[in-house]
């Protein structure tokens, strides 16, 4: 059974391995939405990290999750957090332009999404 859109956006958001399957059933879905579907929060994003600092993700992991997620127009971003979400997305997916996804980029991440906004952008 299809799983509808929005389910399928979540399990991306979730990084639900493997990643394979979900990918497959969003292809059949158009690319384009006029409207987000589904919220990334800034949990979502801490939660990938803890994947990664654990060692259940690699490096390579998480850029390619970042990656999927990085340009959705399904996907939204909570009001007050889109350039801070939207920057974290950024550093992750885009290792040849911020460096490599390491371990303390990780922790850098993970300590200004749960803290207050001091000054990110």
């Amino acid at each position: 059974m299809q799983r509808d859109r929005a389910e399928l956006l979540r399990a991306l958001i979730a990084y639900e391995l493997p990643i394979e399957p979900v990918l497959a059933e969003l292809r059949s879905f158009e690319w384009d939405s006029p409207n987000p579907l589904v919220v990334l929060t800034r949990e979502d994003i801490v939660r990938i990290l803890d994947r990664y600092l654990a060692g259940e993700l690699g490096a390579a992991e998480v850029t390619v999750w970042a990656d999927l997620i990085e340009c959705r127009d399904d996907i939204g971003f909570p009001g007050g957090d889109e350039d801070l979400l939207s920057d974290a997305l950024f550093r992750l997916a885009n290792p040849n332009l911020r460096g490599d996804v390491t371990p303390e980029l990780g922790q850098i991440i993970r300590r200004e999404l749960i803290g207050t906004h001091s000054g990110t952008s």
